[in-house]
């Protein structure tokens, strides 16, 4: 009958293990980067629009909605600099046209970012958001 008593028990510390795990992942994730290299980003729910990859090596590349992009970029704690940028000269009809160039010139105006292993945002130098992106590489 002993081992009826010990069931709850077990129960119960199963669900304590599980919910230190949440905890600690969520916590992991809240965690200011302190790099961006070797990371993906684009925006929530739009897995085939702009997404940007920040290299190792300083580089930076990516989609803009139309065309490739690659150029360089500086981290420098949570200041940016990003640029010069150089794309592919594709043509596109409707609107990919103007949502690269809007997407291009966010990042060229970037200074400073807020960024987490799920989160990024994108500041200019009076403190606006220029851009709001989410991990791509994340597993």
């Amino acid at each position: 009958m002993l081992w009826l008593r010990l069931i709850p028990a077990g129960i119960a510390l199963t669900v304590l293990v599980a919910c230190a795990k949440a905890v600690q992942s969520k916590q992991a994730h809240s965690v200011p980067l302190s790099s961006l290299a070797g990371s993906e980003w684009g925006f929530q729910g739009d897995d085939n629009g702009p997404f940007v990859q920040f290299g190792s090596k300083s580089d930076i590349s990516g989609f803009g909605g139309c065309n490739r992009f690659f150029g360089t970029y500086e981290l420098n704690g949570q200041k940016l600099t990003v640029g010069p940028l150089a794309s592919t000269k594709k043509a596109c009809v409707g609107p990919a046209m103007e949502t690269e160039r809007k997407f291009l010139q966010a990042l060229q105006n970037a200074r400073r970012i807020d960024a987490t292993h799920l989160a990024l945002q994108i500041y200019d130098d009076s403190g606006v958001e220029l851009l709001s992106l989410i991990r791509r590489d994340w597993d």
